[in-house]
């Protein structure tokens, strides 16, 4: 039986019914009740966000990923559909630190196998002062 597109089927009220989903975005938007496509729209944006943020630190590239999994049931003609995603975002990189270490085996940031110049000083603040 063909359905008229001009005429939607409707309800005993009157007002037209939910149609069957012709694609798979709009299958996504009809899962917990629209919910699901909301989270995962500012998932999007959050991924691209930190993905932009970590290429500017990080050289110009990033990868992140985003899983779905969808866990279908079926009980007689009734579907069950469970949504799960995960995202994968990219981590920032830190700096790396170098260090030295002890004939005891402590780390120290100066070699001791070098003479130093300066030794550690303390720095007072004096406060404020106008430079004008």
């Amino acid at each position: 039986m063909l359905i008229d597109q001009d005429d939607p089927p409707r309800a005993a009220e009157g007002n037209r019914v939910q149609p069957a989903v012709n694609s798979f975005g709009e299958f996504v938007r009809f899962l917990e009740d629209g919910q699901l496509d909301a989270e995962l729209s500012e998932v999007l944006r959050k991924l691209s966000s930190d993905m932009a943020n970590n290429a500017i630190e990080g050289g110009g590239k990033a990868r992140g990923k985003l899983t779905l999994t969808l866990d279908f049931g079926l009980d007689g003609r009734v579907f069950t559909i469970k949504a799960k995603h995960k995202v994968d975002v990219p981590e920032a990189k830190r700096q790396n630190s170098v260090m030295w270490s002890t004939e005891d085996g402590r780390f120290t940031p100066s070699n001791p196998h070098q003479g130093n110049l300066f030794g550690v000083r303390e720095v007072r603040s004096q406060g404020f002062r106008d430079v004008s």
